[in-house]
């Protein structure tokens, strides 16, 4: 049988997203965890389809170890933290935070192999960062995360599990169309059916919109003690600084405000993907608005509002992930681009760069 051929036609997709393959860089830094996420107490997690183990030491430093014990794999989180030592669940062996095997309980001596790999991690703001490829390669620190854990900003944060390739999700986020269809009954923001203008600053993805007049969010509008269905003007500016993360910012003004009183406000949202396991995705999220104490009772609902709307986006996430891994064509199938896929585009050509790079050495 002739296998179909779909040829290109205008806004044909030249580059895949490779959401059924690895495709993830290694040389760069991910998310690993919240840091209070981390403790003495052992995490298991999968990061780039490996298991690794997160924990601290009694001074507080975070810690990241392959979680296979080399005897007979016996998952290291398992086990306990003694004495800044991991302790192996099965039989005991100890390892240091470098991963090298410091002791054998049943034994004197330690055989010079026994040892696991260790992960550069680095703290920013609320997260943990943890470098899985090349720690020769190291040149940059994380994402400058501080105002997270800035007192003049007020956050809300979680994660996600999300079973799809990390792109799509990626691409998601920096398709702000799709808020207007998929999110009418949650982010109500209906006057995004333009696309923005993208640029690229470097190997910075941006984007930036102005809007007339219109009812804000509201996702948001308490953050700000607005009443819901507040008209207000707002300009939105996102950037992906790396492919770990985005930032998508809402400059929101007040156009009722009277004289003397506040004008300007900020709500920063923040999308940060790691892959997981083959087809997996950690979707850590924040939002942060630029106002200080707002109540708990306040962020706690702005956080479930923003919850409902994103498992809107990992419902409809995770079928797509599931048909195409299930369609025998995979991805051999016809895939367009449209005017609003501008940052989605530039997200699969810096992807690109990254793994060439990477490959070539």
């Amino acid at each position: 049988m002739t296998k179909p051929s779909y040829g290109l036609t205008k806004g044909a997709q030249l580059i895949p997203n490779g959401m059924l393959d690895d495709n993830y860089p290694r040389n760069m830094w991910w998310c690993a965890a919240h840091r209070d996420e981390v403790t003495e107490k052992p995490l298991a997690r999968w990061l780039l389809e490996k298991p690794v183990v997160l924990y601290r030491l009694a001074d507080g430093t975070p810690v990241a170890l392959d979680n296979r014990c080399p005897h007979r794999w016996a998952p290291l989180s398992e086990g306990r933290v003694v004495n800044d030592q991991i302790v192996c669940p099965y039989h005991g062996m100890e390892f240091g935070a470098d991963g090298v095997c410091t002791r054998v309980p049943t034994q004197g001596a330690v055989p010079p192999s026994a040892r696991v790999q260790s992960y550069p991690l680095r703290e920013s703001g609320l997260f943990v960062w943890i470098w899985m490829g090349d720690p020769e390669q190291i040149d940059h620190d994380p994402v400058d995360m501080a105002y997270t854990t800035d007192p003049d900003w007020s956050v809300v944060n979680g994660l996600m599990e999300v079973e799809a390739n990390w792109v799509l999700i990626r691409e998601n986020v920096l398709d702000l169309t799709h808020i207007a269809f998929l999110h009418a009954n949650t982010f109500k923001q209906g006057d995004w059916d333009n696309p923005p203008e993208v640029t690229m600053e470097g190997e910075t993805i941006v984007y930036r919109q102005d809007f007339p007049p219109s009812p804000l969010s509201p996702l948001f509008c308490a953050g700000f003690g607005f009443e819901d269905g507040k008209v207000v003007k707002r300009e939105q500016e996102g950037r992906m600084p790396s492919l770990a993360i985005s930032f998508s910012d809402w400059n929101v003004h007040d156009i009722d405000a009277a004289p003397g009183e506040r004008v300007d406000y900020l709500v920063r949202g923040c999308h940060i993907v790691t892959p997981a396991q083959r087809g997996k995705t950690h979707y850590f999220f924040a939002a942060a608005f630029d106002v200080p104490g707002v109540t708990d009772e306040v962020l706690e609902k702005t956080k479930a509002n923003i919850v409902g709307a994103f498992n809107e986006d990992k419902d409809l996430l995770q079928k797509i992930q599931a048909q195409v891994s299930e369609d025998p064509r995979g991805l051999d199938f016809p895939e367009i681009n449209l005017g609003a896929d501008g940052a989605g585009v530039r997200v699969r050509q810096v992807l690109k760069r990254k793994l060439e790079a990477e490959r070539n050495g």
